[in-house]
Parts: C-alpha cells; sequence; structure tokens
C-alpha cells in the first residue's frame, strides 16, 4: 500500500514534471514569437521609415519647386510637418522596443522561476522516495535477522502452553538480561 502511493506521488510527480516542462516550452515559443513578431514589424517599420524618407525626398523636392514657383513658406511648413511626423513614428518605435524588451525579461525571469521550482519538487520527490526505500530496506533486514534468529530456535508446545527449547547456561544479553542469545554455531545445531 505504502509502495503504490509512492509509485502515485511518482507518477504525479512526473506529470508535474512534464507539466511544468509544457509550460516552459510555450513560454519560450511565446517568446520566441513575441520577438519574430517585434522583429517583423521593425522590418516594417524601417521599410515605412524607408519609404517615408524617400515620399519626403519626393515632397521636398515638389515642394522646393512649387516654392521657388509660388509659396515658399507653404513648403517649409509641409516639410516641418512631414518631419515631425517622422520624429513621432521614430519614438513610438522606440517606445514599442524598450516595451518589448521588457515583457520578454519578465517571461524568461517567469520560466526561469517555473524551471527552478519544478527542480526543486523533482530533487524533494526524489529524496522523500529514497529516504522511503532506506527505512523500508532496515526494516527488511531486521525482519531478515529476526527469521534467521527463529531458524536456530526449537519452538514447540509443552502441556499446551508454547515453549522455547535453549541450551543451558547460554550467554544473556547485556542490555536486557531477560532474554538470552541464541547459540548459532553448528556444533550446538548438531548436539540436540
Amino acid at each position: 500500500m505504502e509502495q503504490s502511493k509512492m509509485e502515485e506521488f511518482i507518477a504525479n510527480a512526473a506529470l508535474l514534471a512534464g507539466h511544468l516542462t509544457q509550460q516552459c516550452d510555450k513560454v519560450v515559443a511565446e517568446q520566441k514569437s513575441s520577438t519574430a513578431e517585434l522583429q517583423r514589424a521593425a522590418t516594417e517599420l524601417g521599410q515605412g521609415v524607408s519609404a517615408g524618407k524617400a515620399e519626403l525626398a519626393q515632397t521636398a523636392r515638389a515642394a522646393i519647386r512649387e516654392a521657388l514657383s509660388q509659396e515658399i513658406p507653404a513648403a517649409v511648413e509641409a516639410l516641418g510637418d512631414s518631419g515631425d511626423r517622422l520624429r513621432a513614428i521614430a519614438d513610438q518605435l522606440q517606445r514599442e522596443q524598450l516595451a518589448a524588451a521588457s515583457g520578454i525579461r519578465a517571461l524568461a525571469w517567469k520560466a526561469l522561476i517555473a524551471m527552478l521550482v519544478a527542480a526543486i519538487a523533482i530533487v524533494g520527490g526524489t529524496a522523500y522516495v529514497a529516504s522511503n526505500n532506506l527505512q523500508r530496506a532496515e526494516s527488511a533486514k531486521l525482519e531478515a535477522q529476526v527469521m534467521e534468529a527463529l531458524q536456530q530456535v526449537h519452538i514447540t508446545a509443552c502441556d499446551g502452553k508454547p515453549c522455547v527449547k535453549l541450551s543451558e547456561g547460554q550467554q544473556r544479553w547485556q542490555r536486557n538480561d531477560d532474554y538470552i542469545l541464541v547459540d548459532t554455531s553448528a556444533r550446538a545445531g548438531t548436539a540436540k
């Protein structure tokens, strides 16, 4: 019964370890996905910035032509607006990159903590199983010693009451002299 509980505990610990490993794998996959999305967004933004630069250059050329031909102040204002928009986009990208990096660090710490907790649980479970196995081994050793001693003793019934046949003058146990030490030598067994 104790062994089935231990097997159940080990099975549960294995299931927990498997579940935690799946959770860690899921977190790592989510991190990879977030990183890929961030890189994709950065690439798209880079393309957008490049397109914006090209558009800005084209707008600037057109504005210069128009300014030369018509109004210089209107062209300068259009260039200023385009520059402001480009600066706002660059600032927004920088804020998003900082937020994503912070989120990735937090996910990495959570994954590390989850793996550490799983490792501690596995080590604790293993130590518990080992301790129980040592206790069982000690108990089995004691039972084996008792069984060996019982093979050296003749137990019978004397007038309907149990009695033990021991040889005269046997040595007493030092810790409790109510007990007689059984002579297990081959001579004692063949003499009777």
